[in-house]
């Protein structure tokens, strides 16, 4: 049984090529039949071809192509002088409108000018019906159409590039968080492994190896959260903050409270994945930073607003892992709570040192 056959769908590229087609059929039809005379046959003709050309070539040469579609006016007003009943006005409204579409708003407001100028005069010249001075008015009106059509569609890729370099950083904030988080865990295990071999302490040895394998699969199926957050599934601020105290606890041997006050309303979906990345940017932070250093963890929702605070003592001895990383991790959370109305103030907060996360709990 043949499959049913579909239409194309119709866009405004195949809109564009009927009505330009319709218009060189109609202009041509009208300058042959019948024929004016030679003069005004080889202007028109000549007018066709120069705005054909330009549009040719008006992409890569616009100087050249706004030269040309000002001597292909010259040539359909010269065409209307010499033979007024021809459709030469059409060729008037063509070359303002691929100006109007394909060149900068300068030179083609300035071959606007000169259209409306010149349908005007060549209609009082010959005598022709007054009525045909509406041809300017729409010939102004076709110009303005194009150009806010023009305008339009800027803004539209603007906004796509806007939108695309928003989400590249979206995803390079992920993919720090995940990586800085997980690495620097893994790399505090594996030189804790590389002593204790040195000391000739094979088993606890192998206990941290297993223990940084744990952790490079954690970063795994926490790779795959992140991809499944960027498809819209937010995750579960209070299980995820309860897994990184003890993730926390287990990996340094400090102590890391969590406290989290039940709130009239739950957290939108961007706000739990803010407070969960900080938190875990937060903590790793103090791993490199503040070695065997306490840290509290607090998530409060008061009102119409909630607050993430982790505060950690100071360290208790020389942190050998704070120049690893690139030091992204501060933008990161700043950029991370910009974009979702949330504010982010990081600093010293007595011995230690204090991430506060603060914004509103509508979307």
């Amino acid at each position: 049984m043949p499959m049913p056959r579909t239409l194309p769908t119709l866009t405004n590229t195949h809109v564009r090529v009927a009505v330009q087609v319709a218009l060189l059929v109609w202009f041509l039809h009208g300058l042959l039949t019948p024929p004016p005379g030679a003069a005004a046959l080889v202007c028109g003709l000549a007018g066709l071809g120069m705005t054909l050309l330009a549009v040719a070539v008006v992409e890569d040469r616009p100087r050249t192509g706004a030269w040309l579609f000002a001597a292909a006016l010259a040539a359909a007003c010269t065409t209307g002088l010499l033979a007024p009943a021809t459709p030469w006005v059409v060729l008037v409204f063509a070359v303002c409108g691929f100006a109007a579409a394909r060149l900068g708003v300068v030179p083609a407001t300035v071959l606007l000018g000169a259209g409306a100028a010149a349908a005007a005069a060549v209609t009082l010249l010959r005598g022709r019906d007054p009525v045909e001075l509406w041809n300017v008015v729409g010939l102004c009106g076709m110009f303005a159409y194009v150009r806010a059509g023009r305008a339009r569609r800027a803004a539209a890729e603007s906004e796509r590039q806007r939108a695309l370099l928003a989400e590249r950083a979206h995803v390079a904030r992920e993919v720090h968080d995940i990586l800085a988080h997980s690495l620097s865990a893994q790399l505090i295990h594996l030189e804790s492994a590389r002593l204790t071999l040195e000391a000739g302490r094979y088993e606890e040895a192998g206990v941290l190896v297993e223990r940084a394998r744990a952790l490079a699969k954690g970063g795994l199926e926490e790779t795959r959260r992140a991809v499944a957050v960027l498809r819209g599934d937010a995750p579960a601020p209070e299980e995820a903050l309860a897994a990184l105290a003890e993730e926390y606890r287990r990996t340094t041997g400090a102590a890391c409270a969590l406290t989290v006050a039940a709130g009239p309303h739950p957290l939108p979906p961007e706000a739990a994945l803010a407070v969960v990345r900080t938190a875990q940017e937060a903590l790793t932070n103090a791993r490199k930073h503040a070695a065997g250093a306490d840290v509290e963890i607090t998530l409060r929702r008061p009102g119409a607003r909630y607050e993430l605070c982790v505060t950690d003592s100071g360290g208790t001895g020389p942190a050998p892992h704070a120049a690893s990383g690139g030091g992204y991790g501060l933008v990161g959370m700043a950029e991370r709570a910009e974009l979702i109305g949330a504010a982010l103030d990081a600093g010293p907060y007595g011995t230690g040192f204090r991430v506060r996360l603060e914004g509103p709990l509508a979307p």
